[in-house]
């Protein structure tokens, strides 16, 4: 099948196609925009839009698999071949190195491609307490507080844990098909962190959906 190189070079091509989908996005947002005269999109919402969407397409890696329907006829060696030389794949499995340090070749392509993006709000719950959890999350920026509801009701304010950048969490209720005893929420970034990078009003994940990480803890035991 030849090199990765001539297929996916690095990450130029997924530029590439996120600047193809934006495209798309513009003339989306038109024909809403025509469609619903005489009312206009504000510029301030036009652009958040835009902006939230572009994240989103930057950090869903499963749009390789979904723009790229090659990749699974691909061999292991191939398929990890574009791992290590895409930028954002490399640069999420060397964060997470903790996460993965264990864990089979396999494994790691298949759950690295099969990622989307969760973008939420400071002060937001992510994992509310006793329900179910249907994805599991790596923080990509921002961070996360925990908090115990089964707390006396002064103590169950207070956060019991802080979870910075590069953590994950929801594995544990997964594996073992449990509903949350605790309470995930999303923190208010520090205002230094604020006013240097607007990324840092989001607290961005990365998630895998629960039955395709049980599927792939079945295939790589």
């Amino acid at each position: 099948m030849g090199s990765i190189n001539s297929i996916f070079n690095t990450s130029d091509n997924f530029e590439d196609l996120i600047d193809e989908k934006l495209d798309s996005l513009d003339m989306w947002i038109k024909k809403i925009e025509k469609s619903n005269k005489p009312f206009h999109i504000q510029p301030y919402l036009y652009n958040d839009i835009k902006n939230y969407i572009n994240q989103a397409f930057l950090y869903d890696y499963n749009l390789v698999i979904e723009e790229f329907p090659f990749y699974q006829q691909m061999t292991p060696q191939m398929q990890t071949q574009l791992i290590s030389q895409t930028a954002q794949f490399k640069r999420f499995e060397r964060n997470f190195n903790h996460f993965f340090e264990e864990c089979e070749r396999g494994f790691i392509n298949e759950l690295i491609i099969s990622l989307y993006c969760r973008i939420y709000q400071p002060g937001k719950t992510v994992i509310s307490y006793k329900s179910s959890v249907k994805e599991m999350y790596f923080i990509k920026t921002g961070q996360v507080e925990v908090f115990n509801n089964e707390n006396d009701e002064l103590r169950k304010e207070e956060p019991i844990l802080y979870l910075p950048t590069f953590s994950y969490f929801g594995d544990y209720q997964i594996l073992y098909n449990l509903k949350s005893n605790l309470v995930f929420k999303t923190m208010e970034p520090e205002m230094e962190d604020s006013n240097q990078n607007p990324e840092f009003n989001s607290i961005i994940f990365m998630c895998i959906d629960k039955t395709l990480l049980l599927d792939l803890c079945d295939l790589f035991p």
